[in-house]
This record gives structure tokens, sequence and C-alpha cells, in this order.
């Protein structure tokens, strides 16, 4: 703690430092990760970025009465 802001919420603490929010600066990580990877600093094959969940499970209502 930051001596004489004991009595400030932790928002008027980031005010009075000038700092961002914990939220903002996570975003702004994101933001500049993405930025890097279109930019092609990652050399990933693009099958592997995003995995496909295996499962024969369908969409919908399991009660519903067959015909």
């Amino acid at each position: 703690m930051i001596r004489g802001m004991e009595h400030l919420s932790c928002e008027e603490r980031l005010k009075e430092l000038r700092l961002f929010s914990l939220e903002k600066r996570r975003l702004r990580g994101d933001l500049i990760v993405a930025f890097q990877y279109m930019q092609g600093a990652y050399k990933t094959d693009e099958n592997k970025l995003f995995s496909r969940a295996c499962c024969n499970r369908k969409r919908g209502n399991g009660f519903l009465q067959k015909k």
C-alpha cells in the first residue's frame, strides 16, 4: 500500500497514480498479441491454432420424442 492512499478506493488510487485498470491492461496485452500474430510474429500452423471438440452429441432438446 502506498502511504497516504489508504483511505482511497482502488479506482481512485489508480486514477491518482495515472495507471490503467487491470481489465484495460489485459485488453491492451491481448490487442498487442493479436497484432503481432497478424503480422506473422508467431509461426504456427493455422490448423493447430484452434482445436475442434470431438463428440457425437447433437444440439437440441434430448427429451423430444422421435417420430
